[in-house]
């Protein structure tokens, strides 16, 4: 309190000129902010809802810079693309131009085969008698497999069962204890049904099986089951085979029973079909055994060694000593040989263009992936799955001198390098639909942050036009009311003078 005593009208005047003063504080501020919404306390509804529209904005606008450098991976992979088609393309020019010059003259490969025939493998089985119910519970019979030790196989049952009970609870309890004597069941053996009949199969040469009766009626009786293998035929261990093809290392093939030796069929198959250099495939039990060497080498041979005459024999009759194929070639061509070097030298660029075609760490033609994140939370992406687009990649590998020598082996060639080039443009054209996709979402999201900013700004920003008017009339009422308030004063002192 001031002490000053003001007359009513005064009084009014002042709360007036106050009153205009603050609107045309408020109205600066929004001309000079811009806006009309500064904090929570002008409009609460208006200003959060601003502030989050503008957050999300300003996370999408984040994302927009990754988005962008996905988009350039992709246009680095597809310009790796379209170089490593060129490249494929002169290589196909060479493969023709050789393909054109005069030829070696003739050319003669003959492939090499040596065939054993041993007497076949067989397996053991054995098929019981009728399984009679009765008025038994217990059912069993004991099974010993290579002098393991005896297994006993049991099913206890009710007197009501049926037969087909009987025999599915011994079938499950015999794989049990198979898996028990360290074989597998349904590998090794199998106990199968037969009507109302019990079988036994040795599913591999070499397994015996000795049956023990057990408690009446389980249907199998006591017998020795023996399988013959071929190292039944051959009757001993230790035995090795010598195998060297092309004048290679000779690689040895033992035979016996333990680790990584030879006693099966199958496994004789198996090792001929490791050694490098033979064309031999994996045959089954009871079939020839076949040596073979690919044609299309300049040397074919095989040379046979054994240990003791008896392998060979037992082997069918095989004789050991080097057979060797016919092998004829011509002169080599001047020419042809050059553009084999140009050729193996446009594979290695290929390999070296490969992995050039990176791009901020990433290469998509070498497998490397990326991922592109559209939105916020992270829950819309698109993941770039890459490729392995080097000289191996596409199928394609550096040719041995004399290749192209024969034209049968350019067409082969050739054919690759078609492969290779539908690959290429089947990728790129995946990468475009992909790159298509990134730039779409791009452009989405570049409007989505306008229409976010836009609506963020719709309600908090001030219409400059509106408030120069308000402040304009503001001034003009501020002038009013001083002039107002001036008169009122003058009044009021007039009174005073009068009845003072």
């Amino acid at each position: 309190m001031s002490g000053i005593t003001l007359s009513a009208g005064v009084r009014q005047n002042l709360l007036a000129l106050q009153d205009t003063a603050s609107l045309a504080s408020t109205t600066q501020n929004r001309l000079a902010t811009g806006k009309k919404v500064n904090s929570a306390l002008d409009n609460p509804g208006n200003f959060f809802t601003s502030l989050g529209l503008g957050n999300r904005a300003g996370d999408l606008n984040a994302l927009l810079d990754s988005i962008g450098q996905a988009q350039q991976t992709l246009k680095a992979a597809d310009t790796g693309l379209s170089s490593l088609s060129k490249l494929v393309e002169s290589a196909k020019s060479i493969a023709k131009q050789a393909q054109q010059a005069p030829t070696a003259g003739s050319t003669t490969y003959n492939a090499i085969s040596v065939t054993a025939n041993p007497p076949n493998e067989t397996l053991a089985t054995h098929t019981g008698a009728d399984i009679v119910a009765a008025d038994s519970t217990l059912f069993s019979f004991t099974v010993n497999i290579n002098g393991v030790g005896a297994q006993t196989v049991s099913f206890t049952s009710d007197a009501n069962a049926t037969i087909a009970e009987i025999q599915a609870g011994l079938i499950a309890d015999f794989s049990t204890k198979v898996n028990t004597a360290g074989f597998t069941a349904g590998t090794d053996l199998a106990l199968t049904t037969t009507g109302n009949k019990l079988k036994i199969d040795a599913l591999q040469a070499d397994i015996d099986i000795v049956i023990g009766a057990g408690a009446a009626n389980s249907g199998l009786t006591a017998a020795t089951y023996n399988s013959t293998s071929l190292l039944d035929t051959i009757g001993t261990s230790g035995y090795t085979l010598g195998v060297a093809v092309n004048g290679g290392s000779t690689n040895q093939i033992t035979f016996g029973a333990g680790l990584g030796q030879v006693s099966t069929l199958a496994e004789l198959n198996t090792a001929i079909g490791n050694i490098s250099g033979l064309a031999a495939g994996s045959l089954a039990n009871n079939a020839a055994v076949t040596f073979n060497v690919a044609s299309g080498s300049s040397q074919n041979s095989i040379n046979l060694t054994s240990s003791n005459a008896a392998l060979t024999a037992a082997l069918g009759g095989i004789t050991t000593g080097i057979t060797q194929g016919v092998s004829v070639v011509g002169t080599p061509n001047a020419t042809r040989t050059s553009l084999e070097s140009d050729y193996n030298n446009v594979l290695t660029q290929i390999d070296a263009l490969a992995g050039d075609a990176s791009y901020n760490g990433v290469n998509l033609l070498k497998g490397d992936n990326l991922k592109v994140v559209f939105n916020e939370r992270g829950t819309s992406s698109l993941t770039l799955s890459g490729v392995t687009y080097n000289a191996a990649g596409l199928g394609l590998t550096a040719i041995s001198s004399g290749t192209f020598q024969n034209n049968t082996n350019i067409d082969t060639e050739i054919a690759k390098l078609d492969t290779s080039l539908t690959t290429l443009r089947t990728q790129a054209s995946k990468f475009g639909s992909s790159l298509t996709t990134v730039q779409t979402r791009q452009d989405f999201t570049k409007n989505l942050i306008n229409t976010l900013q836009s609506g963020a700004d719709a309600l908090v920003l001030a219409d400059t036009n509106e408030e120069g008017a308000n402040l304009l009339a503001l001034q003009t009422r501020q002038q009013l009311s001083t002039t107002a308030l001036s008169l009122s004063a003058q009044a009021s002192n007039a009174v005073l003078r009068l009845f003072g």
